[in-house]
């Protein structure tokens, strides 16, 4: 059973529906699979009995942890360096760490992805405010917890999830917010209730000047250097 969507996933869901319209994503898809973090661990104790030989019997110790991310994004080729890179053998991306890390699709793809074609690219994204926000919203756990299951889930399914913070709230997130980093979904730009210009109080970029600025970028450094 899917979660209610939250404002957080509501504006980032903007910003995908945009790149949708202008060729870059192909579709997405939210919460498609679970997936296993650590399997149950069990132990044995002794099961005694008056009539018969003492038996050892297991339980329990520590039940299973699952994890399911946000969104799975199925992108377009014309996305590649501008918007993700894909995790190779070679182990090296070509400029720097992208805004998205990606992945070729196998086998592995929970129901709701069935019909996602092998050899698609995809990423996994987990979709979260600041951390200065989830602390002040009691939502500490979740903020220790993220890292360590996207460790080990790196670890066991060399699958990287992830982190997307949309946008800067309560004054922090400048450096690392997607809408900082790449461009402002149109929707964005109105309030919620779309009939006011939303207050913006850092940059506004679109996707067409983030698209130029993007590609001379990589020209330029393609240009000058061997």
């Amino acid at each position: 059973m899917k979660t209610d969507i939250n404002k957080i996933e509501q504006y980032f869901q903007w910003w995908l529906n945009e790149m949708v319209d202008n060729g870059y994503v192909q579709r997405y898809i939210r919460e498609p699979e679970s997936i296993r973090v650590l399997n149950t661990a069990t132990y044995g104790r002794l099961k005694r009995f008056k009539s018969k030989e003492k038996i050892v019997e297991e339980f329990n110790i520590f039940g299973k942890i699952d994890y399911t991310y946000d969104y799975l994004i199925i992108w377009d080729k014309k996305a590649e360096y501008l918007f993700y890179e894909e995790v190779l053998p070679s182990q090296v991306f070509q400029f720097g760490k992208p805004i998205f890390i990606a992945h070729k699709t196998n086998l592995q793809m929970g129901t709701e992805a069935k019909d996602i074609m092998l050899d698609q690219i995809v990423s996994y994204v987990d979709v979260k405010p600041t951390n200065s926000v989830m602390q002040r919203g009691g939502k500490v756990s979740s903020a220790v917890s993220f890292p360590l299951k996207q460790r080990m889930i790196w670890d066991n399914y060399k699958k990287y999830i992830n982190k997307v913070v949309p946008m800067p709230m309560a004054g922090t997130g400048y450096s690392s917010a997607l809408f900082i980093k790449s461009f402002i979904p149109q929707r964005y730009l109105l309030t919620d209730g779309g009939k006011q210009l939303r207050k913006i109080k850092y940059k506004i970029t679109s996707l067409p000047e983030y698209i130029r600025v993007k590609t001379a970028y990589i020209n330029n450094l393609l240009k000058n250097t061997k």
